[in-house]
């Protein structure tokens, strides 16, 4: 593999594999809210998709972390990561306190009836968790790793070294995280949970270092090892049997992780299977469009999460029976419409204010760029 200083090209398998995950992410929130109804279909469903997509996100960020990164001057990346991370956590909560003023949504733990409880949604937000909108945890989180990653990561400079780092970070936030409740109870952008998460970014970063499905590969033996990764996944998943909080399924936000063994087994599995299926799809022009907006997507689930899939799930549950087919196609219809829907607020966002959704260095009509344009260096595929 050659580095390719291009700001045009893009590893496709990345993107693809990337817009897979989301469209596990919009799934995953419906099917939790037929679940919520008590549908043993979409609990099934539930565990099996939280067993691996998010450490997936994860690893993924670690595959696309450029090696430079961790060698910046320390103001200048600390500007990067506020004007890439922070700018779209605050301003996509901001458009659901907005959205929350005149809709009533699905908010667990806010009284939105009182100012008290804006503020405190304001204070939760501020120490690092998006109660106005939930899915931005995984941003939250991520800030973390990034960090941590400046932190250590410019020390990890070999795969030994790399895989002593998974190793001790997994097993130490593991443990930590199932000896202390962390939420509820003291949070702080969820640093804890970044200690656990951090080890699948390192794998990623391994993926990075050493190639790893990067190179050319007959689709058959792509379609091949997908199956044999999903029917691991299969197998596993429920095996899986805790101890958990809250729901019996891992469920990272929570820091229920369940087996120390099961958990890392399953969730590397799913992640492969993702990126292995990323790339038999091939550089499909629309999939990467959607993979390499993701971070939008992300955001915009939460106006899915907190105000329509409720009304939807308990909609469908009284119109139609619970039986595995109707719940699956259900969920995919739910989640098709709502990708579609997001795709013109995508294009717009990406015109006219790309500085506000993790896009800092690009020119727009309203705002400036937030940071200096530099041409990355992108990896490309053999």
């Amino acid at each position: 593999m050659q580095n390719c200083v291009s700001s045009a090209r893009r590893v496709p398998m990345l993107d693809v594999a990337r817009f897979f995950g989301m469209i596990l992410v919009y799934y995953g929130h419906i099917i939790e809210r037929i679940m919520y109804l008590e549908n043993p279909v979409a609990t099934t469903q539930y565990k099996f998709i939280y067993s691996f997509h998010m450490p997936f996100f994860f690893l993924l960020a670690g595959f696309t972390i450029a090696p430079e990164k961790t060698l910046l001057p320390i103001g200048k990346y600390f500007k990067k990561l506020a004007a890439s991370r922070l700018v779209p956590y605050f301003v996509f909560t901001l458009l659901l306190v907005i959205l929350s003023l005149f809709f009533v949504g699905h908010f667990v733990i806010l009284d939105l009836s009182t100012s008290a409880g804006y503020l405190n949604g304001a204070i939760a937000t501020l120490m690092g968790f998006p109660v106005f909108n939930i899915p931005l945890w995984f941003m939250a989180c991520l800030v973390s790793v990034e960090i941590l990653h400046f932190l250590v990561g410019r020390f990890l400079d070999t795969t030994i070294k790399l895989a002593g780092a998974v190793v001790f970070f997994y097993v130490g936030g593991y443990y930590l995280t199932l000896k202390v409740q962390f939420i509820p109870g003291p949070n702080f952008w969820l640093v804890h949970e970044a200690l656990v998460v951090y080890a699948f970014y390192l794998v990623g970063v391994i993926c990075r270092r050493n190639e790893i499905l990067l190179g050319i590969q007959a689709r058959w033996r792509l379609l091949l090892a997908t199956g044999v990764c999903l029917l691991i996944v299969v197998f596993t998943y429920d095996m899986n049997t805790g101890p958990f909080r809250l729901f019996d399924a891992v469920v990272i936000v929570l820091s229920g992780h369940g087996n120390v063994i099961l958990f890392p087994l399953t969730a590397l599995a799913g992640s492969i299977m993702l990126l292995l299926f990323a790339k038999s799809a091939g550089a499909s022009r629309f999939l990467m469009f959607m993979g390499e907006n993701a971070l939008i997507l992300f955001c915009l689930n939460g106006v899915f999460y907190h105000f329509l899939n409720g009304p939807f799930a308990a909609w469908f549950v009284k119109t139609f029976p619970g039986h595995w087919m109707a719940v699956t196609g259900a969920g995919i219809a739910f989640t098709l419409v709502s990708l579609v829907c997001c795709i013109p607020c995508v294009i717009m966002l990406n015109r006219f204010v790309p500085q506000l959704v993790g896009k800092p260095a690009k020119h727009g009509p309203f705002l400036p760029r937030f940071v200096r344009q530099e041409v990355p260096v992108v990896l490309s595929e053999r």
